[in-house]
């Protein structure tokens, strides 16, 4: 038997009927019988019994279905870290980042990294967080920039920053002139914050609880910009980092340290049995080197002028 011939017999058993397969894998009810008929003698074993309105498998059928499963994953993994070496080595590098992360390593990451390797094609795409790790994991991207709290074991992290998560509040809070304030303070006010597909959301709730505090949020937003924005207008007070306050760039608002100072942070993700190529590792070393460079200087590193004969 083959890949096709398990592909065809892990469908018969999810659609529970050769007929409903046939339909499904474009090849007649008659060759896939002969095809279960080839495997059962190959096997020596009957794998599927008719019953009313379909069929379904044995024990030695469920066996090979198991088998089936597993195989196939791996092949279909196999085939997509194969594609994705081969566009690396042509030059082509996919990366998936969460929101906001790009605006802390700032406009400058992405193009010193193409100035200095012209022959290279960075394609890159935000998300929110709980996307990053699910897009890179499916084999659409060669790695990703997301925040954690746990790690997948089936996933490689470099830590690459970490930031604090501060109250934001208004001029019409009683908070506004606090120097420090406590989940536990501010449960009782107005806040928005964004939704579950975004780590704050859980890093917040989890401070929350651990303090023995039941956050009532007021409004969940699917960006940080309508949080600002409610804030803005003295409807709620908010959470977020240091650099998406300064990118907002609103005086009327304070920034505070929460007494519990939950962290945000963020790592480069690969594959486990993904291959890197040099391309890769070229991208992977200049993530490391970007972010520790940000962690000595007071401003971003200067993306590098254009390379000589280029305009």
């Amino acid at each position: 038997m083959n890949f096709k011939d398990l592909h065809a017999f892990e469908t018969i058993c999810r659609c529970g009927s050769i007929s409903a397969a046939s339909q499904e894998l474009f090849e007649s009810p008659q060759a896939l019988s002969k095809m279960i008929q080839k495997m059962e003698a190959e096997l020596d074993a009957p794998l599927l019994v008719r019953q009313s309105g379909g069929v379904v498998p044995t024990p030695c059928g469920s066996l090979l279905l198991a088998f089936a499963d597993k195989v196939l994953q791996e092949y279909d993994l196999t085939r997509t870290s194969i594609r994705s070496l081969r566009l690396q080595n042509r030059g082509l590098l996919r990366m998936a980042s969460a929101f906001g992360i790009l605006r802390h390593l700032t406009p400058g990451f992405v193009h010193a990294f193409t100035d200095a390797h012209p022959d290279l094609h960075l394609d890159y795409m935000e998300y929110p967080d709980r996307y990053v790790s699910a897009n890179l994991k499916n084999g659409n991207y060669d790695l990703a920039l997301a925040p954690y709290l746990a790690k997948d074991p089936d996933l490689a992290y470099t830590d690459l920053f970490s930031c604090e998560i501060f109250f934001v509040t208004h001029p019409g809070s009683r908070f506004y002139d606090r120097e420090e304030v406590s989940v536990r303070e501010v449960q009782a006010e107005p806040f928005v914050l964004e939704n579950e597909n975004f780590l704050i959301h859980h890093i917040y709730f989890d401070t929350c609880r651990q303090e023995g505090v039941r956050p009532d949020i007021y409004f969940h937003t699917s960006g940080f910009s309508l949080c600002y924005k409610l804030c803005k207008s003295g409807e709620a007070n908010t959470a977020s980092m240091d650099f998406i306050f300064d990118d907002m760039k609103d005086e009327t608002l304070r920034m505070i340290p929460f007494k519990e100072h939950p962290i945000w942070r963020v790592a480069l993700l690969l594959r486990r049995d993904a291959a890197v190529s040099e391309n890769l590792q070229a991208l992977i070393d200049h993530a490391v080197h970007w972010c520790r460079n940000l962690e000595t200087s007071p401003t971003a590193p200067p993306a590098p002028g254009p390379a000589p004969g280029n305009p």
